[in-house]
């Protein structure tokens, strides 16, 4: 047979020679009768046809050679046939080609062209009755497009005509998903049933048709889907779901046995145990329902989350003003929390409620709580006298006794200072008495909240001072420097025309003018010495220095940049700094060369420290040392060199020396010697802070996936860099970025994916911020950025980046955009501020301007300005 398909094949050859077409058709004809699938007669044919312009013949022959190249190794020849030579002809080509032809145009990754030629192939087998070949391609279809319903919808249909059930289940399963998230819950409750009646036994299906079904308000029928799998189920998803199933359908207890099992195993349904309490309470099961918040408050204060917990219960407390039970709770939580403005706020409701129930013993307890935390509050007397007759009256007078009515008309003291004692009597026991030391405590308490910038407690105080002292500014002077510095008088008092005395002795303090040159020195006493008015004249320098050691990125960098200043100012031959204790090799060394000054050999450098550490010191601490034949400082081209020694801050431990030299003889003077222990300090200082970051990004980060600082550390960082801001003398600013809505967020969307987001953002957002800026995790909903040497100038403009790039994210429960807002404070540095006083006004400065963007509406920035010394 070979051999007459050879003798056929160079027939056909010679006729083509002589051109003689038609006879080389029939020896390729005679070759397909030997060998039907022989390619080269088959292509030759269909070339053939085309040469004499038959295409429907050509059209035969190439379909042919099409189907025999469907070999992998010959795909990309069997595509260029069918494009060229039968694409055109569609219509004429049997259903399994154009298939074969789809299958192809997926493999080389266009789904456009093979879905559509698919589709083109179903409709052919469709039409021709071969609806398992129809179904093989639309579920081709479906599974390029897995994201559109009606592709979804034609395999599902189809697949269940043909009894192939577990694919019509996937597929209605598939078209479920897709409506839930279009937001046709009526269309998805359906579908999801026809693949919950397809495959009952399926978890998954009957998971998400539970969870439809609670999307519709029929919480009874998710829990009978679920109750067969409740017992060998334990992931989180499947437990949340039937956890809130058993919930909506009011089966309280079995509801807590699965979500107690969620949080304790999975670390999750915070928001749904929220949600339970609040259905306990609802109920009327107090007790149930502050059982689940307890264990709650474990959980989260655990996971250091105690803002979050007390945001929470704030929503559930203010549902339920009159429930004892809940109302007990929730000052606990604020009493533990040192809440103290909200504490009282929860108490004068338990008061009410105390008293309407008829338990005046523990309304009269409530009210000993409230006067402990604020005697003044107008409201305590009204109470206490809804108490009389009801309690017993030496409770009462003990009560009344730390009392003091805020009511008009009230006496007010003498204008001078009241004596210990009146006529014999202690003056606490006498009415006069009484109105001095509540003046007096109120003016205390002022004091304090204005020296921690809480200016709306400082009004508060102020206005009740002057309702119980009306006129009292005119006699007391204390009482009138606080209305200058709170910028707030009494309606109808004449403003001071004085500068208040903490004003004035501020402006006594300052220095009048720049100290001019003079010929005879004055001197100053610093911590090293008496030094000449020389020293003055290096300050400035000093400080711009070190504002630029402060700003390198890098240890390396902050020697670099530490003698290149001072080698530069103090026009030296070299200048070197070296970190590391003495006796041993430098563990970082940095040397600055005049021109044409080559740098110096290791060697040299090691034998250069050795010659330095053995100079006896001045009474200043400077170690000078002059030049010797066969000395190290000859060989290094130098005459003279002065060196300080750096004193680690924490170990009081030689650290480190910063050393400059003159080629030239050169009389060293006392302010060149604290020049360098200045800038030398800063240096150490800055190093060892760029140090003590990494480490606390390596040790603090609390998740790898965003790289933030866990909240533990939050006020740890910030006493690092107010001690910092206050040795140095530089700004030091504090951001919290906050979702809008977060609270309620945290209960619609739960934790997860609140949390997910938040990663999201940080992500995001992190590349914006400088190296020695500070992420911390500062709520489930916020982040907070510790930003050193920063002005709020600067970061507002880092606050408004920071919205700008988190704009375009999208949360993962919807297609939404959500807003941001930011609160913005700079630390206030005073000099009787210790680093705990100023970052103690610090965070509530900012608590205060994120609250105050909350009420604005969010989608804003509340900067607040630094309150005026």
């Amino acid at each position: 047979m070979a051999g007459d398909v050879n003798k056929h094949l160079d027939r056909a050859k010679r006729f083509l020679e002589k051109n003689r077409v038609e006879d080389a058709i029939e020896a390729y004809l005679a070759v397909l009768d030997e060998a039907p699938q022989h390619q080269e007669a088959t292509q030759a044919l269909g070339d053939l046809y085309s040469r004499m312009d038959q295409p429907d013949r050509a059209a035969v022959y190439y379909g042919l050679l099409f189907d025999l190249l469907i070999d992998p190794k010959d795909e990309t020849k069997a595509l260029a046939i069918y494009n060229r030579f039968l694409r055109s002809n569609a219509a004429h080509q049997p259903p399994e080609r154009i298939a074969r032809y789809a299958f192809l145009q997926q493999k080389q990754n266009r789904p456009d062209e093979a879905v559509e030629q698919y589709a083109k192939a179903g409709e052919l087998f469709s039409a021709a009755g071969r609806d398992e070949d129809a179904l093989f391609c639309w579920e081709r279809i479906a599974q390029i497009e897995p994201d559109k319903l009606a592709q979804q919808m034609r395999l599902a249909e189809a697949a269940e005509r043909l009894g192939k059930i577990a694919l019509a289940a996937r597929a209605f399963l598939r078209a479920g998903q897709l409506a839930t998230a279009s937001g046709a819950s009526a269309d998805a409750l359906h579908l999801l049933g026809r693949a919950h009646k397809l495959a009952p036994q399926e978890r998954s299906v009957t998971l998400l048709y539970a969870q439809a079904n609670l999307q519709s308000g029929n919480a009874v029928r998710a829990v009978t889907l679920l109750e067969p799998f409740a017992s060998s189920e334990n992931d989180a998803p499947f437990l949340s779901t039937y956890g809130d199933a058993l919930m909506r359908a009011g089966n309280l207890e079995r509801a807590t046995e699965v979500l107690d099992r969620l949080i304790r195993d999975r670390h999750e349904g915070i928001t749904q145990l929220f949600d339970l309490a609040d259905r306990y309470v609802a109920a009327g099961q107090d007790q149930k329902a502050t059982g689940i918040l307890l264990t709650l408050k474990r959980r989260m204060f655990a996971d250091k989350r105690e803002n979050d917990f007390a945001t929470l219960m704030d929503g559930v407390g203010a549902k339920y003003p009159h429930s004892q039970a809940i109302l007990e709770f929730w000052a606990a939580i604020h009493n533990e929390l040192n809440r103290e403005s909200q504490y009282f706020e929860v108490l004068i409701k338990l008061f009410d409620v105390y008293l309407t129930s008829g338990n005046v013993a523990k309304a009269a307890e409530s009210l000993e709580r409230l006067v402990d935390i604020d005697a003044y509050d107008y409201r305590n007397q009204e109470r206490l006298e809804l108490l009389r007759g009801r309690v017993d009256e030496a409770h009462l007078k003990r009560i009344a006794s730390r009392l003091m009515k805020s009511v008009p008309g009230t006496p007010p003291p003498p204008s001078h200072a009241p004596s210990q004692q009146a006529n014999g009597v202690p003056l606490a026991t006498t009415e006069e008495g009484r109105h001095a030391q509540a003046l007096e405590d109120l003016i205390v308490q002022t004091e304090i909240f204005l020296q921690y910038s809480l200016q709306s407690k400082a009004l508060e105080r102020l206005q009740k001072i002057a309702a119980m002292f009306p006129g009292e500014e005119a006699r007391n002077a204390r009482l009138s420097n606080l209305y200058q510095v709170a910028n707030w008088w009494p309606p109808g008092a004449a403003k001071a025309k004085t500068e208040p005395p903490v004003v004035a002795a501020a402006q006594a303090e300052a220095p009048a003018a720049p100290v001019p040159e003079v010929q005879q020195p004055v001197n100053i006493t610093n911590r090293t010495g008496v030094y000449s008015a020389e020293t003055l004249r290096d300050l400035s320098k000093i400080s711009e220095i070190n504002q630029k050691i402060f700003r390198q990125q890098t240890p390396r960098a902050m020697l670099n940049t530490a003698v290149t200043e001072v080698g530069g100012y103090l026009k030296a031959t070299r200048a070197l700094a070296v970190v590391g204790a003495p006796g041993r090799p430098p563990e970082m060394a940095a040397e600055f060369c005049g021109s044409g000054v080559k740098p110096a050999p290791g060697a040299q450098v090691v034998l250069l420290l050795a010659h330095m550490e053995k100079a006896e010191p001045d009474q200043l601490g400077g170690l000078v040392v002059q030049a010797a034949e066969g000395s190290i400082l000859r060989d290094l081209g130098v005459e003279t060199a002065l060196a300080v020694i750096i004193t680690d801050k924490e170990t009081q431990l030689p650290a480190g020396m910063l050393i400059a030299a003159h080629a030239e003889e050169h009389k060293w003077r006392p302010n060149e010697a604290y020049f360098l222990q200045a800038i030398g300090d800063q240096m150490l200082m800055s190093v060892s802070h760029t140090r003590l970051r990494s480490l606390v990004r390596r040790m603090g980060v609390s998740d790898e996936r965003s790289g933030l600082l866990s909240r533990s550390s939050y006020q740890s960082c910030l006493l690092t860099e107010a001690d910092r801001a206050r040795t140095q003398g530089t700004p030091l600013a504090l951001t919290i970025l906050q979702i809008d809505r977060g609270a309620d967020l945290l209960r619609t969307q739960g934790e997860s994916p609140l949390e997910r987001f938040l990663e999201q953002l940080a992500r995001s957002l992190q590349p914006i911020v400088r190296q020695n800026d500070v992420a911390v995790k500062y709520t489930s909903w916020s982040l907070a950025f510790i930003l050193p040497d920063t002005t709020l100038a600067g970061a507002q403009n880092l606050a408004d980046k920071l919205r700008r790039a988190a704009s375009g994210l999208r949360p993962p429960w919807d297609s939404t955009q959500i807003t941001l807002s930011a609160g913005i404070v700079e630390a206030v540095a005073k000099h009787e501020y210790d680093s705990e006083d100023i970052v103690t006004d610090l965070i509530n400065r900012a608590e205060f301007s994120i609250e105050e963007a909350r009420k604005r509406g969010g989608d804003t920035v509340v900067t607040l300005e630094t309150p005026k010394l």
